[in-house]
């Protein structure tokens, strides 16, 4: 048996599994929020790490794949679908012309939008439960 496990009471098997109840609680909001809007949720996720890039310039097909935790090749897959949806474009940068680079349509940044209001308010809600839930993964210190 693993050490660490013997020293896990109770409580805190009881407060991780509240804590991950509340985060599959709100993936599945965000989930159904975005085929509510005819997207499927990795679409959501790629129009919000687009829309989300931090860089004056617009992300990479590479950039994207580290922001989603995905491989190249399935992130490039993803943006190929998103731009047949008429969601995003795939830009040759205007500096080095073998990098791409993905950018918001007008459709998507307005799904992505509503998407976001919706996200922000359900987030909100959380708040007070999720803080609460991670302060009592702290309360007992360490045995």
């Amino acid at each position: 048996m693993n050490p660490v496990a013997r020293d896990l009471s109770d409580r805190d098997y009881q407060r991780l599994a509240a804590f991950r109840h509340a985060l599959r609680h709100f993936l599945r909001f965000s989930e159904e929020a975005a085929r509510a809007e005819d997207l499927t949720p990795s679409q959501h996720q790629l129009l919000l790490a687009v829309r989300g890039w931090p860089q004056p310039s617009s992300p990479t097909i590479s950039e994207l794949a580290e922001q989603l935790q995905l491989k190249v090749h399935s992130t490039s897959e993803l943006v190929g679908r998103a731009s047949a949806g008429g969601l995003v474009e795939v830009l040759t940068d205007e500096h080095d012309h073998r990098c791409q680079r993905v950018a918001l349509t007008a459709v998507g940044e307005a799904k992505l939008q509503s998407l976001s209001y919706l996200h922000r308010d359900e987030l909100r809600r959380f708040r007070t439960h999720l803080t609460d839930l991670l302060d009592s993964l702290g309360d007992e210190g360490p045995r």
